[in-house]
């Protein structure tokens, strides 16, 4: 079956215009092998989302990547990261992104530095603790050009969490946001990225309350092979502060 999975996910991603290599596909076998694995000894993902796992959250977690023109060599925080996601699966696809994945609870934390070491990836740095205490540590503090973050908590409460990670603001308002011939959007640093579903419109209205200030887009995972995602109203919020 994995065999299948990875013809799949290599077809879904020719498909959106988006090159992966041999290695890369390894990379990803291998990561959902560990977490598998993992999830036998700590609860990283929910047990029935196990046979569904490539579909689920690997293509859900790197679904950006056919929506986003991330820049290169951007830096990027991964908030409640739990076993690695969506910050694991990017950074493969990527491997040019700096990576920090942060989570509160310390057995998810040393579960992701041990895949981590086993995948051998470079410039990934996993710290268990709270977000909002360490984005004001020395080396943390506005130094990252994103931050994202995937069923963790309202946006609100993830602007909070995101805004001393990222490095001030320098960027004037966009009046629109430029879109390549392939539908991909620039993602202008800083921002926030964050992984959504259903009606919004309370929870923006929320966060534009808190954050009068606050630049908010939403984009829509609509894209070759997304009506295989879990629901078909998964989006991505894009904020500006």
């Amino acid at each position: 079956m994995q065999l299948e999975n990875k013809i799949w996910f290599r077809t879904i991603c020719t498909k959106n215009e988006f090159v992966i290599t041999d290695l890369q596909i390894e990379q990803l076998d291998q990561y959902v092998n560990l977490l598998l694995d993992w999830n036998k000894k700590i609860n990283l993902i929910s047990r029935k989302d196990e046979e569904n796992f490539w579909t689920y959250h690997i293509l859900h977690s790197i679904s950006p990547l056919f929506k986003l023109n991330i820049p290169e060599e951007s830096r990027l925080v991964d908030i409640g990261t739990g076993g690695g996601l969506p910050g694991i699966p990017l950074k493969i696809l990527r491997p040019d992104l700096a990576l920090l994945c942060i989570d509160a609870t310390r057995k998810k934390a040393d579960a992701v530095t041990h895949m981590a070491a086993e995948l051998k990836l470079k410039e990934v740095n996993i710290i268990w603790g709270r977000a909002e205490e360490v984005g004001l540590q020395a080396g943390f503090l506005n130094t990252f050009d994103f931050t994202i973050a995937r069923a963790v908590c309202r946006l609100n409460e993830l602007i909070a969490l995101s805004k001393n990670f990222l490095r001030k603001n320098s960027r004037s308002p966009l009046l629109s946001i430029p879109i390549d011939r392939k539908g991909r959007q620039d993602a202008e640093p800083p921002a926030i990225i964050a992984f959504k579903g259903g009606d919004l419109t309370q929870e923006i209205d929320q966060a534009k309350r808190q954050y009068p200030s606050a630049d908010i887009h939403s984009i829509g995972l609509t894209f070759a092979g997304s009506e295989q995602l879990i629901a078909s109203d998964k989006k991505l919020l894009i904020v500006h502060l």
